[in-house]
């Protein structure tokens, strides 16, 4: 599991053993992301959150020996009549910035099989390449 102490190496990022092969991790984005994002199949976005955090699991999710990256969130405080981040360019913003803050690592899209919430953003977390 290189992609664990790879995630670990990163200034930050937690990683943490919740069940047999299973592990928590939490990425910090950074700050920036509080403002009006236009656009998106869900509307005009605007969120009063600065700092980012994405949380996702990592680990032998079905059962079958093979270790995956499950459902990455990112909690999002939205504005009273916002649409929702899926789609749009906030949505891209997080995936840019994963990629950013992991070196090329991990990358994340919007979730089409998340369930979008009206306080957070559903990714896919993939694994992409090695760390710089």
């Amino acid at each position: 599991m290189q992609i664990l102490e790879k995630l670990r190496n990163i200034p930050g990022v937690t990683v943490e053993e919740v069940d047999t092969a299973l592990y928590s991790i939490s990425i910090p984005l950074g700050d920036g992301f509080a403002g009006e994002y236009a656009g998106g199949l869900w509307g005009d976005v605007a969120i009063t959150n600065d700092s980012l955090v994405l949380n996702t699991t990592y680990g032998d999710l079905y059962g079958e020996e093979e270790f995956y990256f499950g459902e990455g969130t990112v909690l999002l405080d939205y504005v009273a009549g916002s649409g929702l981040a899926y789609t749009g360019p906030l949505d891209d913003l997080v995936g840019e910035r994963l990629r950013a803050v992991t070196g090329g690592l991990l990358s994340a899209s919007g979730s089409e099989q998340g369930m979008q919430g009206d306080d957070y953003l559903s990714l896919d977390v993939y694994e992409e390449g090695p760390a710089a």
